[in-house]
């Protein structure tokens, strides 16, 4: 059982992260597929509360009653939906709808990272995003594209981790928005798919056990997961994705969730030790994350855990579960939007569009590929999802 604790506390007393100022959706041959704190953080406004319209209450919060004594704005999982809390022991249905857009590569464009100030460019970009299009969920793909440079979140901080941080926060910081952070690909993870093409977007979370390289990496990929907690742990509008597609088509069941169950349990136990509450961490499936059934059948024992589905388009089979909480983290290419999106609201189920980035054609595209950070104009695509988005 979660012992409730003096979250406020906790989350006041925490370093804050401030800002200063990919290849396509699947892999090749998948089925296309403090008084400064933010707001939602403790003490902030938080994201609308109800924004489902159902009035529901969060049931039981894993084994402990309510929210487990969440602060107002963090999210958490009960049954098979996710709620935000309200801060006072319970909390409503969360419904996220919204985007996928690229880090700092730009989905290849920037993919020597030769641009001087991408941070910049990519913050003006969410501010269209946001203005424009009023998500209140957008995924973040760390890594994405980004052969032939190597980055990491642990080596040279000004390279990666605190320009994206900045972004990351910069996102945040606007009331009632989350952000998917998605450790995309990794050189510390495994078991990639190279018979189709694209092993960028389909490693597998690595451990001291299975790590392609003790020297470099000891401890896997956790040393990556641990940094990335101690980053945006006091960070209520973060949830954390494990990885992308793992293993494309090529990986067992049971090999995807020993992985999976292995990587929660490091964040949970770095979240512990760092003492701020538990974020969503979602995990991904087989077939290019397309089939999560198996999850269904044995879900990880760990709350605050949802499942990731990619379809392009994505069935309806693929993401209706009665017993697990899931997400579409990828969509595109619908035969019918009304009917996607009729059905996904019926079923409170967080979805988030491919793919939002002015700057390289990373197919289905959101936008006009126009190298312009301030020129965001939608495709035919872009505006049937930007209508979805603005209906709510």
């Amino acid at each position: 059982m979660r012992a409730v604790r003096a979250w406020t506390m906790v989350l006041a007393m925490a370093p804050c992260a401030c800002s200063s100022s990919s290849g396509g959706p699947g892999a090749s041959g998948g089925d296309a597929s403090t008084a400064d704190a933010p707001a939602g953080d403790a003490g902030g406004a938080g994201p609308d509360a109800d924004a489902s319209g159902t009035g529901d209450t969060g049931g039981p919060h894993g084994e402990a009653g309510g929210d487990g004594g969440l602060p107002a704005g963090w999210l958490y999982t009960s049954g098979a939906k996710i709620y935000v809390s309200d801060g006072a022991g319970g909390g409503k249905p969360w419904m996220g709808r919204g985007v996928n857009i690229d880090d700092i590569f730009f989905c290849g464009y920037d993919n020597t990272l030769w641009m001087p100030t991408p941070d910049q460019t990519l913050e003006t970009v969410v501010t269209g995003l946001v203005s424009g299009w009023k998500p209140t969920f957008v995924r973040m793909s760390l890594s994405m594209d980004s052969d032939p440079t190597v980055v990491s979140w642990l080596t040279n901080p000004s390279q990666y981790a605190t320009p994206m941080t900045g972004v990351i926060d910069a996102i945040g910081a606007n009331p009632g928005v989350y952000v998917l952070v998605t450790l995309r690909s990794d050189a510390s993870m495994i078991g990639q798919d190279m018979a189709d093409g694209d092993p960028e977007a389909t490693g597998v979370p690595s451990d001291s056990t299975t790590t392609p390289d003790k020297t470099k990496f000891p401890t896997g990929t956790d040393a990556v997961y641990q940094a990335l907690v101690d980053t945006f742990g006091s960070k209520s509008f973060v949830l954390f994705g494990l990885t992308n597609e793992p293993g494309g088509n090529k990986q067992s069941n049971a090999t995807l969730s020993a992985a999976m169950s292995h990587a929660v349990g490091v964040i949970r136990a770095e979240e512990d030790k760092i003492g701020v509450p538990h974020h969503i961490v979602s995990v991904q499936g087989n077939g290019w994350t397309s089939d999560i059934s198996f999850y269904a059948q044995t879900p990880l024992q760990y709350p605050d855990v949802v499942y990731e589905v990619h379809g392009y388009p994505p069935p309806a089979s693929s993401y209706t579960y009665s017993n697990i909480p899931v997400i579409i983290g990828e969509y595109g290419s619908l035969t019918d939007s009304n009917a996607f999106y009729s059905d996904v609201e019926t079923k409170q189920i967080p979805n988030l569009a491919w793919d939002f980035d002015s700057y390289s054609n990373c197919s289905p595209d959101l936008l006009q590929v126009n190298q312009s950070d301030t020129n965001l104009m939608p495709t035919a695509w872009g505006t049937t999802v930007q209508t979805y988005l603005l209906a709510h």
